[in-house]
């Protein structure tokens, strides 16, 4: 089937569903942020000499925390591991604030949602709370985890179920918004509805070859359309 055609067919008339709550992914969904992680990786790997990646080429390592972004880094030089995290650590806890922003329609969504939404991300929560504390976002969730608070990381789904057990949700009415496969699979494994952002750091075709239950080419849109079809709580 055409891509295009993909997209659309998978954007799906809201009517009828009770979707109150939502948990949202960072990277990639909330968050802009691959300039500064691609900085960082890219500091780590120049300091010893080996070769440097463009934005789009660090967008595709993102996913899985940043154990799996600095290996998906190295290709075939894992030996170097130890080293290149270190030094990556040390370098994005600086600057993981410095380019990162919300991408358009988050703020006003969440400032509509506050106390509806939670955060469910595979990065550790000390550069999560950084980056939220930035924008003062913090205050607008139940529930914050990352990659090392989490009981397991996405696609595991227990993130989700503590999630919605903690804050007192109902599984059939809380929704997951990712960008990536990850996000799909813990939703799926948890029994919730999932919208996947297309513009994100996933790969359009692999997202829709997993046929999430709605896909949007931005966040704006997941807003502007979830809004007109009554899928947000009023």
């Amino acid at each position: 089937m055409d891509l295009v055609l993909s997209i659309l067919f998978y954007i799906f008339d809201f009517g009828g569903e009770n979707i109150m709550n939502y948990i949202l992914d960072l990277d990639g969904t909330l968050m802009d942020t691959v300039e500064d992680l691609g900085n960082a990786i890219n500091s780590a790997l120049s300091e010893l000499g080996f070769p440097t990646y463009s934005k789009e080429m660090v967008k595709t390592f993102v996913g899985n925390g940043s154990i799996s972004f600095v290996m998906k880094s190295l290709g075939d030089r894992q030996n170097k591991f130890e080293e290149v995290f270190e030094l990556f650590s040390k370098f994005y806890k600086d600057c993981c604030t410095d380019n990162a922003k919300p991408y358009p329609g988050v703020l006003d969504f969440l400032e509509k949602n506050s106390g509806k939404v939670a955060i469910l991300t595979n990065k550790p929560i000390e550069q999560t709370l950084k980056i939220l504390g930035k924008f003062n976002l913090e205050r607008h969730f139940t529930c914050i985890l990352g990659g090392d608070t989490a009981p397991e990381k996405k696609p595991d789904p227990s993130g989700i179920l503590k999630i919605i057990k903690d804050s007192k949700w109902n599984l059939n009415e809380t929704m997951m918004i990712g960008d990536d496969v990850p996000d799909i699979g813990a939703a799926r494994a948890a029994g919730v509805k999932v919208a996947i952002i297309l513009s994100g750091f996933g790969k359009e075709s692999e997202l829709l070859e997993h046929k999430p239950d709605y896909a949007f080419k931005d966040f704006e849109e997941f807003v502007e359309k979830s809004q007109n079809n009554s899928l947000c709580a009023s």
